[in-house]
């Protein structure tokens, strides 16, 4: 049996003081955006926020503090901060390029009948940010929106590792040990010879490593600047997957990853659909 000792009893309520005032914070700041227009009093804020003057008096302090509320003397009104704005734009981003993605995903789904995903790196893993389902009845659905993996893990979360510098790799390898020590396939060497692959191909291929069954293929989607910005992954069953279907796929893939890296704003491809 175990016992909560007076340190345990200390530590338990410190959390639970950190997470009832940050709570409290992130309600104030979405107020501070709720009335972004016209801007807001204190006493309006303590008011929708159902806090008391000096606790959100003191909250709004923090908050200005770290760029998220501006505060205006003439008018004593609380408005969103630019740090806010930047953060804003930020996240607009991810967003905006699902929207741009859509039509070539929709397309790559019709023509290969196969799942199409999207993915964005968010820290040391891969978010999957989009799925289309293609026509072909046994589906590989092995990714949900909104689901992370370690990086390296699936094809296109393989070709946002092998997009990043050799140093970088190799601490991604490094944090990312434990959460892929489950996967025998995914040990660091074998994560390093993969990374050598994908960058010789110009391709990621994960060809049965995370399910016997399942093949999938991704190419990088850069940004305007050139850097990595997304991977395009499709995903089928072994069968539909022979070296030169593979080869196919590859084309089309490529080819949609260079649309869309021209509504990014990238210079003009050599190889885009007509």
């Amino acid at each position: 049996m175990s016992t909560l000792t007076e340190s345990d009893s200390d530590t338990a309520g410190t959390q639970a003081s950190l997470t009832q005032s940050l709570d409290r914070a992130i309600g104030l700041l979405e107020e501070v955006v709720n009335h972004a227009a016209r801007g807001a009093s204190l006493g309006a804020l303590a008011e929708h926020a159902q806090l008391s003057k000096p606790t959100a008096h003191r909250l709004l302090n923090g908050l200005r503090k770290l760029g998220l509320v501006d505060y205006e003397e003439k008018s004593r009104l609380f408005f969103p901060g630019l740090k806010l704005y930047r953060m804003g734009l930020a996240s607009a981003v991810r967003f905006d390029l699902v929207q741009l993605a859509q039509p070539s995903m929709a397309l790559l789904a019709e023509e290969t009948g196969d799942t199409v995903y999207l993915s964005l790196r968010a820290g040391d893993s891969a978010l999957c940010v989009a799925r289309q389902i293609g026509s072909f009845p046994i589906r590989t659905l092995t990714l949900e929106v909104g689901d992370y993996r370690p990086l390296g893990l699936g094809a296109g979360s393989l070709a946002l590792l092998s997009a990043l510098p050799d140093a970088e790799v190799e601490q991604v390898i490094a944090r990312n040990r434990d959460k892929l020590a489950p996967h025998a396939n995914f040990d660091p060497a074998n994560l390093r010879a993969m990374v050598r692959q994908t960058r010789e191909q110009g391709h990621s291929l994960n060809d049965g490593k995370m399910l016997p069954e399942m093949v999938a293929l991704g190419v990088i989607v850069h940004d305007a600047a050139g850097r990595p910005a997304a991977a395009l992954s499709i995903a089928t069953i072994s069968s539909r997957m022979a070296p030169e279907r593979r080869a196919s796929i590859v084309a089309l893939l490529m080819r949609e990853a260079r649309a869309l890296e021209q509504a990014l704003g990238m210079a003009p491809a050599t190889q885009v659909r007509t």
